[in-house]
C-alpha cells in the first residue's frame, strides 16, 4: 500500500464509507483537501452556500489534527506550478494498488487550473475512476473530460441555477421518507452511484451537528 513515504501528496486510506463500496470490482482511494478554506485569494469550496453550515468536513473526525493537516498541505500543495505533474506522479504509484479515485472527501475544484490537473490525471490513468461530487458550476466542468471521470453536481450552492439536471447530480434530505419520495437513490450507504452514474443521488444528513428548524425546511 502506498503511504507517505511513498507519495509527495496525502492520500487517504481505510475512510468506512470507501471500505464499504470497495470489492472486487473497486478499490478505492481517498484524496481531500481543506474545506470552506481561505487561501491565495481563493475559497477552497468556492460553490458552497447552504451546505457551510451542516459541512460534514468540518465535523468529527475532521478535526483531527492530523487529518486537518494533511488535507491543508493538499490544497497548499494545488497552487503550485509544478501540482499536475505532483498528481500524476503520485498516482503512477497509488494505481498500483487502487484502481478508482475518490476526489474530495472535503473541499472542491476551486480554480479551474486545479480542476484541469484532475482532468489530465484521469487522461493519463484511463483504467482508473475517478469521481467526486462538486458545487463549482461556474468552472467548466464537463468540455474535454475522460470518461473515466465521474462527475455528481451537488445542489445547495451558489450555482444552482447552472446545474443540469439531465446529468448526474446530488440533493441533501432531512430524512430517507423525503429522499425516496424525491425518486433519488441511496447515496449515503457507499459510493457506487456517483460511480456508476446515477443521475439523481440523494444524500441523508448525518452529521454530528443537529439541524437547525432553517436547515430542515431549506433541504425538504
Amino acid at each position: 500500500m502506498p503511504n507517505n513515504n511513498d507519495t509527495f501528496l496525502k492520500w487517504t486510506y481505510g475512510n468506512s464509507k470507501l471500505e464499504k463500496t470497495s470489492g472486487e470490482a473497486f478499490k478505492i482511494v481517498g484524496y481531500g483537501i481543506s474545506a470552506d478554506t481561505d487561501i491565495n485569494g481563493v475559497n477552497s469550496c468556492p460553490g458552497a452556500s447552504a451546505c457551510r453550515g451542516v459541512c460534514y468536513a468540518k465535523q468529527g473526525t475532521y478535526l483531527f489534527r492530523n487529518v486537518r493537516e494533511a488535507r491543508f498541505f493538499n490544497l497548499q500543495a494545488s497552487f503550485l506550478p509544478e501540482y499536475s505533474d505532483m498528481l500524476v506522479n503520485d498516482l503512477a504509484k497509488v494505481s498500483r494498488k487502487y484502481n478508482t479515485v475518490r476526489i474530495h472527501d472535503s473541499g472542491d475544484f476551486h480554480t479551474q487550473a486545479y480542476l484541469d490537473a484532475w482532468k489530465r490525471a484521469a487522461s493519463v490513468f484511463p483504467n482508473v475512476t475517478f469521481y467526486a461530487y462538486t458545487k463549482s458550476m461556474h468552472l467548466d466542468l464537463f468540455s474535454n473530460l475522460p470518461v473515466n471521470f465521474k462527475l455528481v453536481q451537488s445542489l445547495g450552492g451558489k450555482y444552482d441555477d447552472q446545474v443540469d439536471l439531465t446529468k448526474p447530480h446530488s440533493r441533501i434530505f432531512s430524512t430517507d421518507d423525503d429522499r425516496i419520495n424525491a425518486g433519488y437513490v441511496d447515496g449515503n450507504i457507499n459510493d457506487l452511484p456517483a460511480i456508476l452514474g446515477d443521475v439523481k443521488i440523494g444524500l441523508v444528513y448525518h452529521g454530528v451537528k443537529k439541524l437547525t428548524d432553517a436547515q430542515s425546511k431549506f433541504f425538504r
